[in-house]
């Protein structure tokens, strides 16, 4: 009775022995126990696992909503099966569950501050890396810093004209660092010697648009080798080779 108890009243150790992949062992000791006991609820439950096999290899995690499915039809006929039940409402979720079993308002969290700039100067942009710790941070002097968020040290820094920065991009390996001013020019970096390479105004066609007195940057997208620049009120757009400017 113990045997038989233990192995069908406890979903524990039918999810346990599935996860580890010992579904085959866990099959032995029910059909072993069915030998020696002969209750009917053993050999239903024998005969249930093997039509879920692949289902529940698959994703473990169904294992409650599996039986649930199949023993609910047939417990009144089969009554030592409710505490198992009872196990897959009360275990179940804990390894399948579309909602969370406790509130993550209990967790207490406080994000983490990271000072950037000295008090009176502002960051106008801060642009990820594909390293999650590092980062690149652009202030109202024109300066650009690299940090690493992590140690919170500051890895390397570019000090560029006095002008504001409008925007800040890398190139997808990261070898080139491109920054727009309020001057209309591209700066073109080696990211990783923080060396300027050239820089470049982005002028406006002869042929913009009537009356069109802007002269702001007003995108650009790189390549792997080339970006590519327009003001505000051109209609051409001004190709920059990156390694030679």
């Amino acid at each position: 009775d113990d045997l038989l108890y233990g192995i069908t009243m406890n979903f524990s150790w039918l999810y346990t022995m599935i996860k580890i992949g010992q579904f085959e062992k866990a099959l032995s000791d029910i059909d072993m126990a069915y030998n020696y006991s002969q209750e009917k609820e053993l050999k239903f439950l024998a005969t249930t696992l093997r039509s879920i096999k692949y289902k529940i290899l698959k994703s473990p995690g169904s294992l409650s909503a599996e039986l649930q499915q199949r023993l609910l039809p047939v417990v009144s006929s089969l009554p030592k099966f409710r505490q198992l039940l009872l196990e897959c409402d009360k275990d179940g979720p804990k390894y399948c569950s579309i909602v969370p079993l406790h509130s993550s308002m209990d967790v207490t969290y406080s994000p983490e501050r990271l000072s950037l700039s000295s008090s009176h100067l502002h960051i106008t942009e801060v642009l990820p890396t594909y390293n999650p710790s590092t980062i690149i941070s652009a202030l109202d002097n024109g300066s650009i810093s690299t940090w690493d968020v992590e140690s919170r040290q500051l890895l390397r820094q570019i000090t560029t004209a006095q002008s504001v920065i409008l925007g800040m991009k890398l190139t997808i390996d990261e070898k080139y660092l491109v920054v727009s001013t309020t001057n209309t020019t591209l700066l073109i970096y080696d990211n990783l010697n923080s060396c300027l390479l050239s820089e470049v105004e982005i002028k406006g066609s002869k042929h913009g648009a009537v009356g069109a007195t802007s002269t702001v940057i007003n995108g650009f997208t790189l390549s792997s080798t080339h970006a590519l620049a327009w003001l505000e009120a051109s209609k051409d757009v001004t190709v920059i080779d990156l390694l030679y400017g």
